[in-house]
């Protein structure tokens, strides 16, 4: 079922794309289909699960090709304009907020230092019973 959703999606994206190749032009022309970043973003997700769904009988290591699968979500910003400028808003946003998140990362990593030291070895041999849940 989902095996056949997942195709069912990439089907339509692949159309979607040709579509606006045909509408557009692929590189050469001033507006172009590659020539705006979220098609590029649309163009890399499509081809990825093209590639992954044309090399799925091999015998090649698909897992990496199959981490862009998670990226599929994100094509769909592209039809909506509102969370499109949701997330370019969130982006510029992130560049300014780049110190606050540096302080933040050495909170956590002195923290997590703390904590390794205060706990370590509470742990170590300690066995509990499944059944009764009493610690050995």
């Amino acid at each position: 079922m989902i095996a056949a959703l997942d195709t069912f999606f990439l089907i339509f994206y692949t159309s979607e794309m040709c579509l606006k190749i045909i509408g557009l032009g692929f590189v050469l022309n001033k507006g172009a289909y590659l020539r705006d970043p979220w098609n590029v973003l649309d163009f890399t997700i499509v081809s990825t699960g093209l590639l992954s769904l044309v090399l799925s009988g091999s015998k090649i290591n698909l897992s990496g090709m199959r981490s862009f699968r998670v990226l599929r979500p994100l094509k769909s910003i592209t039809n909506i304009p509102g969370l499109k400028k949701l997330v370019v808003a969130l982006m510029y946003s992130v560049k300014q907020l780049r110190d606050s998140f540096i302080v933040l990362y050495f909170f956590y990593l002195i923290f997590a230092i703390a904590g390794l030291q205060l706990f370590s070895g509470v742990f170590k041999k300690r066995c509990v019973e499944i059944e009764t849940g009493m610690i050995n």
